[in-house]
């Protein structure tokens, strides 16, 4: 890739490693002026409820970077605060987790600009990754589009594909994601900077997505969605698959319902849940014991003979522990 000399100012928006981990990768160029940073305000974390700053604040302060903060919502005050910012050239968005209004996406005098770690069109949401594992893709892609008022359907600019290890969890996915994208990151912006600024229609002689995803919207997982009754595990530990009425008896989880409809497998989706919900919220079930019901983590998993294998459980209160070794004390 051709190297392009002009340098650009650009402002970043996010909250996670993930963010600091493209910001880093943009300060380290020579193509690039990291502007300011607009980031949540530090909160209390952990049991002892200990104000931390997230690593983006740490980013900023590290390299004494501007910084505005963002409480609840993008407020009219954040917005008189920027403004007196100067106005850079990009706003990448990265890992931000709030509405961003149309006023903030005016404020780039080039373009605001996006990653989403998935194959766009498919799997618009905040947690493509996890959805991409538990429906068993084989393939996916991480996108760098122009940013739109509507969700991840900006016109593409550049994708980075690649494989799905089976034995990836979530956060494995997303790891490998952003490396491949932070690899030249400044290049690819870049260039296309220099063809955007040279083209007469703008956004539209890039690839613009369709109106409609050909996968469900991959919201936001919430723990009682990642649930799984244990008569269901027993069926997959047997290689068996559920009948109508037994999943309607048992009220499995819309998410989990429509994964099981489109891996046509019990076990397949229960192996594949395991690593999409790891290591947040994990996939967990209830059994009875000597003391009473429990929840249990399946933190491990694999397929052997089309049947579910359990590796590693752990039981609420006590520490991870193989299956085999704590089988026989379930009631």
């Amino acid at each position: 890739m051709k190297m392009n000399m002009k340098k650009y100012s650009i402002a970043i928006a996010g909250t996670t490693h993930r963010t600091a981990q493209c910001a880093q990768a943009l300060l380290e160029s020579p193509l690039f002026d990291v502007s300011w940073v607009l980031t949540p305000v530090a909160k209390p974390i952990g049991r002892k409820q200990i104000v931390t700053p997230n690593q983006m604040e740490e980013f900023a302060t590290k390299n004494n970077i501007s910084t505005v903060f963002v409480k609840t919502k993008i407020t009219s005050e954040i917005k008189t605060q920027l403004q007196e910012l100067s106005k850079p050239d990009f706003l990448l968005v990265v890992d931000f987790g709030y509405i961003i209004p149309d006023w903030l996406l005016e404020i780039p005098k080039i373009c605001p600009l996006n990653i989403h770690p998935s194959q766009l069109p498919k799997w618009r949401g905040s947690s493509p990754g996890q959805f991409s594992i538990l429906f068993n893709d084989q393939e996916s892609a991480v996108t760098l589009m122009i940013m739109n008022k509507k969700l991840d359907q900006g016109p593409v600019i550049h994708q980075d594909l690649f494989k799905i290890d089976k034995n990836w969890n979530s956060e494995d996915y997303y790891k490998h994601a952003f490396n491949l994208m932070c690899e030249n990151l400044d290049n690819k912006i870049a260039d296309f900077a220099e063809k955007y600024t040279k083209s007469e229609t703008r956004e539209h002689s890039f690839d613009l997505q369709p109106n409609d995803s050909p996968t469900i919207t991959a919201r936001t997982i919430k723990k009682d969605q990642t649930f799984v009754p244990f008569e269901l595990v027993l069926l997959a530990l047997s290689g068996l698959e559920p009948n109508n009425l037994q999943l309607k008896n048992l009220k499995l989880s819309n998410l989990l319902l429509t994964a099981l409809e489109e891996n046509n497998s019990l076990a397949v989706t229960l192996e594949r849940a395991t690593k999409a919900f790891t290591p947040w919220p994990n996939l967990w079930t209830i059994i009875n014991t000597k003391q009473g019901e429990k929840r249990m983590k399946l933190l491990k998993t694999s397929i052997s003979n089309n049947k579910l294998e359990l590796e590693t459980v752990q039981i609420e209160g006590k520490n991870p522990t193989n299956w085999d070794d704590i089988k026989n004390y379930i009631s």
